[in-house]
């Protein structure tokens, strides 16, 4: 169930305090450690050691140190705040001891804090000791659950400092206030973010005409896509293609806002194997066109392999069907989190009384590029560790030359056939692959390949990807170990750089997406008109060319953007040169104003089919299947729409 107007009040009220005393009390704790607005000063001999540590964090920031500061303090605090919130809703789930719930029957403690201090009754007369403590506890659970993605490491830059007793007490206070009954929804998690930015969004409009800087674009653009117009898109993409290839699917019968369409189109010829589909949103934001396509993919699995017991299913869904990029880590650390608990909590409820029920994804594909690598002499001491392999190496160095300036560009990065050529290019026996896989257990040879003993062939891009990934942690933990935090970080960045690229090389079923809008960053920009010359003048525009890119043969893409690309004429190659030739529209929502919370724009929503030479179609006899809905506010546009499909379908069933 949705969260309603007044619970979504609810929750932007409780946000905006919980910011609000984060940031006093996180500038506090780094003014305690010297590291003023301005300038860094001397602090006594025990918190020397922190000191240095937040000072090589901040660094990576941006050139300016004062900016430096406060982007880190932004991210820090916002981690923190997303830590508690994912705590929350998991003890609310019964997915982890209560930490952050507070209960009378506890002595106004959690239940975490109580057994704590039963076991170490020392810790019961130092109640600040306490709290952290069962916070630790609480976080490390979280990082094994969740393998270490993201929000929970351990090593995080942004997790060195912890707030004191009176600000946590205060936070705790304020969370406890929200209903119980919102805890429950997931989808709490992308509001609260929406809602974080609130008052900085506004700030930026005041400020701002033209060129933004990086860290402008996810506050003006961060907003939470209603659920009527998620269900939409992900029936009409990936609900189609699998009708299409799976005609006897009782699947229809489920797909209440699936729209008949009639055109020439011929689908390309080939199965779809419900492992095999890849669903991306190359602008993630907290993950909600993903969450909606994972209740779709569990019905697809459950369909297609009844052999499996459903508690395998929400864990297989993580691993090899959802795929997300954004620029903004906080984005990034709810959408990973509200993957997470949505396959968690199903697997709960599918086990049973199976004992060898386990829920262990592998690995959860949401990638951050915020990616900022900012000392050329580690970069030499990293690189070293692929001296043995020259085209990994290179390979590895491509990666960082390409993602030098992703923080400003992201999922535009345009690199798919550059790093197709380059993967190709490795090449070892099949004996030697086969011990990697058994090794690394991250990938699986086809049959044809195990059969090849010693004879030399390219290496699969998803071993070449493992060995990197498995080298860079090696490297990040001993930076760990020896609190070494500019290795650490740059260890870091160097992962998201081999995922962002590993995604971005890859082409997918469906592409869906809620892309930025309005004026680029100078650098995007200059980035755009190099790569995207038909589409470099507006945001939208540009991702729309290149979700095309991504997506597959026959494949779809669905979005929400501003409605301005149908008819303005600055979007004339968009139309003519692109929505022609390499992706025909099938279903367009005009939507017009009052679309989304807080969102001054309007808007349109619209499914493409991604054309390839085969494919049977005449553009100048191509229909579109249009829904006007500019007349109407807020939920009646879904009422309206209901209201037409149902007449549709009625016409359909009686011609």
């Amino acid at each position: 169930m949705a969260l309603s107007r007044e619970q979504r009040s609810q929750i932007r009220q409780a946000v905006l305090r919980c910011r609000q005393i984060l940031t006093e009390e996180f500038d506090q704790l780094l003014r305690q450690h010297g590291i003023l607005p301005e300038r860094i000063i001397s602090v006594p001999q025990d918190r020397q050691e922190v000191q240095r540590r937040l000072q090589e964090a901040i660094s990576r920031e941006a050139p300016d140190f004062r900016e430096a500061r406060e982007r880190y303090l932004k991210h820090a605090l916002f981690t923190f705040l997303n830590r508690l919130l994912a705590l929350r809703v998991a003890e609310a789930n019964g997915l982890i001891v209560e930490t952050v719930a507070t209960r009378p029957e506890y002595g106004d403690r959690s239940r975490r804090e109580r057994d704590l201090s039963d076991k170490h009754p020392d810790l019961a007369i130092q109640p600040e000791r306490l709290a952290h403590e069962a916070l630790r506890l609480a976080f490390s659970e979280m990082q094994e659950k969740m393998n270490e993605h993201l929000l929970f490491r351990s090593d995080s830059p942004y997790a060195i400092l912890m707030p004191r007793l009176p600000a946590y007490r205060q936070i705790r206070e304020v969370l406890m206030g929200l209903p119980e009954d919102v805890w429950h929804e997931f989808e709490l998690l992308g509001w609260a973010y929406q809602f974080f930015n609130s008052e900085e969004r506004e700030e930026i409009r005041r400020r701002l005409r033209r060129n933004p800087n990086p860290d402008d674009i996810p506050p003006l653009n961060q907003f939470y896509t209603v659920g009527w117009i998620v269900k939409a898109l992900v029936q009409n993409t990936l609900g189609r293609l699998w009708l299409e290839t799976h005609p006897n699917s009782q699947l229809k019968e489920k797909l209440d806002y699936f729209v008949p369409v009639q055109n020439n189109f011929r689908p390309p010829n080939r199965s779809l194997s419900v492992q095999e589909i890849k669903v991306l949103d190359p602008a993630c934001g907290s993950g909600h066109f993903l969450l909606g396509a994972f209740d779709l993919l569990f019905e697809m699995w459950c369909e297609e392999r009844p052999d499996l017991p459903k508690w395998q299913i929400p864990a297989l869904i993580l691993e090899h069907n959802l795929y997300g990029v954004d620029i903004d880590l906080r984005a990034c650390q709810i959408a990973a989190l509200a993957l997470w608990l949505k396959a968690r909590t199903a697997f709960e409820r599918l086990k049973g009384d199976d004992p060898n029920a386990k829920f262990e994804p592998k690995r959860i594909n949401i990638v951050c590029a915020d990616i900022r690598f900012v000392d050329s002499n580690r970069k030499s001491q990293f690189l070293q560790q692929f001296d043995h392999d020259p085209i990994l190496k290179r390979i590895v160095e491509q990666t960082i030359q390409a993602c030098e300036n992703a923080f400003g560009i992201g999922s535009l990065l345009r690199i798919r056939q550059p790093f197709e050529k380059l993967f190709s290019q490795r090449i070892k026996r099949a004996n030697e692959l086969r011990r990697k896989q058994e090794q690394l257990q991250l990938f699986v040879l086809r049959e044809e390949q195990l059969s090849l003993g010693d004879v030399p062939i390219t290496v699969p891009k998803e071993l070449t990807v493992a060995e990197i990934v498995d080298r860079i942690k090696e490297f990040v933990r001993r930076a760990s170990d020896a609190q070494d935090m500019g290795s650490l970080l740059f260890g870091m960045d160097a992962e998201y750089a081999v995922q962002l690229v590993d995604i971005l090389t890859e082409q997918y079923d469906v592409v869906l997406m809620n892309p930025p809008y309005g004026a680029m960053p100078p650098r995007c920009k200059q980035y755009a008109r190099q790569h995207y010359p038909k589409t470099h003048n507006v945001y939208h525009a540009t991702f729309i060319e290149q979700a095309i890119n991504l997506s597959k043969d026959g494949g779809y893409v669905g979005a929400l953007t501003g409605r301005t690309f149908l008819f303005l004429k600055s979007y004339r190659r968009l139309r003519e040169e692109i929505l022609r030739s390499e992706a025909l529209p099938e279903i367009v929502w005009d939507l017009g104003f009052n679309v989304l919370d807080e969102a001054t724009a309007r808007y349109a929503v619209f499914t493409l089919r991604k054309r390839y030479w085969n494919d049977g179609v005449d553009w100048k006899k191509h229909p579109v299947t249009f829904f006007r809905l500019t007349d109407w506010d807020w939920d009646e546009k879904r009422v309206k729409f209901e209201e037409a499909l149902s007449n549709m379908k009625q016409f359909f069933e009686v011609v």
